[in-house]
C-alpha cells in the first residue's frame, strides 16, 4: 500500500462533497420529499422510528468523521517521521506530537534497543491492530443495527395497519379506521426508505474508514520493518555482511600501513646514504645537516618548522662580547 496516498484525507473530501450534493438534492426534490414525509399520513410511531434511524446515522457519521480526522493527522506524522529517519536526523521525533501512533512505535523500538531486548514485530502489529479495533465499537454497532431498525419500523408499521384493518372488519361503521391503515402503510414505507438510504451511504464511508485504518497500520508496520528494526536487530545474514565490510576495511588499512612502512624505509635508506657521503667527505656542513633534517621530517611525516626571525640578543646577555673583546 502506498504511503503517499492519504485515504483518510480523500474520504473527508468525499464527505464534504456528499453533504453539498445532498443539500442540492433536498432542495431540488423538496416538494416530493414534503409530500412523502409531511403529508400527515405518517403516524407518531413512524416519526419516532424515522427519528431514531436518522439520529443513529448522524451519530455514526460523526464518529466516522472524527476517526478520519485522526487517521489523517496520524498519516501526516508518519510521513514526517519517515522523512526525518531517511534524512538522518539526530532526533526524528523532536517536533512530532507525542501521542501519535508512529511516535509511540519509534519510542518503544528505541527503548528495547537500549535494553538489548529483541523486538517481536508480530506482537507489536497485533497489539496495535487490537487497540484500533476497540475504537470502532460505535461505528460497527451503527453499521449492524441501521438496516435492522428499518426492518423493525416496517414490521411495527404493518402491525399497526393490520390492527386498523381488523377493527374495520369487526364493525360496519369502522370506516374511521382507514386512517390507521393508511398511516401504518405510510410509516412502513417511510422507515424502510429512510433506513435503506442511510445504510447505503453509511456502509460506503464505513468501508472507506476501514481502508484508511488499514493503510495507516500498514504504513506503521512498513516503517518498523524497513527503518527501525534493521538498525537494532542482527540476523545471521546481516552479521556475515557486517563482517565482510569490516574485513574489506581492515585490508585497506593494512595496505596503507604497508605503504607508510615502505616510505619510512626509503627515507631511512636516503638518510644512511647521506651520512655515509658526509663521513667519507670529511665533515658535516650546514647544507648536509639541513638535508638530514628534511629527510627525517619527510620520513616521520613531521610538519615543517616555521622560520623564526633573527632577533638581537637582549641587553645584559652574558654571551655578548664587551668592548675589550672578552666575554663577561
Amino acid at each position: 500500500m502506498n504511503i503517499s496516498t492519504n485515504t483518510a484525507r480523500s474520504t473527508l473530501f468525499q464527505i464534504i462533497l456528499f453533504l453539498v450534493l445532498l443539500a442540492a438534492a433536498l432542495f431540488w426534490q423538496k416538494d416530493n420529499i414534503a409530500s412523502l414525509y409531511l403529508s400527515g399520513e405518517i403516524n407518531p410511531i413512524g416519526w419516532l422510528l424515522n427519528g431514531v434511524i436518522i439520529l443513529l446515522f448522524l451519530l455514526g457519521m460523526g464518529r466516522i468523521t472524527s476517526l478520519l480526522l485522526s487517521y489523517s493527522r496520524e498519516h501526516a506524522v508518519l510521513e514526517r517521521l519517515i522523512n526525518a529517519i531517511t534524512d538522518g536526523a539526530n532526533d526524528p521525533i523532536g517536533r512530532l506530537p507525542e501521542g501519535a501512533l508512529a511516535v509511540h512505535r519509534y519510542q518503544y523500538v528505541q527503548a528495547m534497543a537500549r535494553k538489548n531486548t529483541p523486538v517481536n514485530h508480530g506482537a507489536l502489529a497485533s497489539n496495535l491492530s487490537t487497540s484500533e479495533q476497540s475504537r470502532f465499537t460505535l461505528v460497527r454497532y451503527v453499521n449492524s443495527i441501521l438496516i435492522l431498525l428499518g426492518v423493525f419500523g416496517t414490521v411495527v408499521s404493518l402491525s399497526i395497519a393490520l390492527i386498523g384493518a381488523s377493527s374495520l372488519l369487526d364493525s360496519p361503521e369502522g370506516a374511521n379506521k382507514m386512517g390507521m391503515i393508511i398511516g401504518g402503510m405510510s410509516s412502513a414505507l417511510s422507515t424502510t426508505m429512510t433506513a435503506i438510504v442511510c445504510f447505503v451511504i453509511y456502509a460506503y464511508f464505513y468501508l472507506r474508514l476501514n481502508n484508511a485504518r488499514a493503510q495507516l497500520l500498514n504504513g506503521i508496520e512498513s516503517m518498523t520493518s524497513t527503518h527501525l528494526l534493521p538498525s537494532i536487530t542482527h540476523s545471521e545474514e546481516s552479521m556475515i555482511r557486517h563482517v565482510a565490510e569490516l574485513t574489506i576495511a581492515l585490508n585497506a588499512s593494512a595496505e596503507r600501513l604497508n605503504e607508510m612502512q615502505q616510505h619510512m624505509m626509503d627515507a631511512a635508506t636516503q638518510l644512511t646514504n647521506a651520512v655515509s657521503m658526509q663521513t667519507n667527505g670529511g665533515g658535516v656542513t650546514e647544507e648536509s645537516m639541513q638535508e638530514m633534517k628534511d629527510l627525517l621530517r619527510e620520513g616521520f611525516r613531521l610538519p615543517k618548522a616555521p622560520l623564526k626571525p633573527n632577533t638581537p640578543p637582549a641587553l645584559g646577555d652574558s654571551s655578548m662580547p664587551n668592548s675589550t673583546g672578552f666575554q663577561r
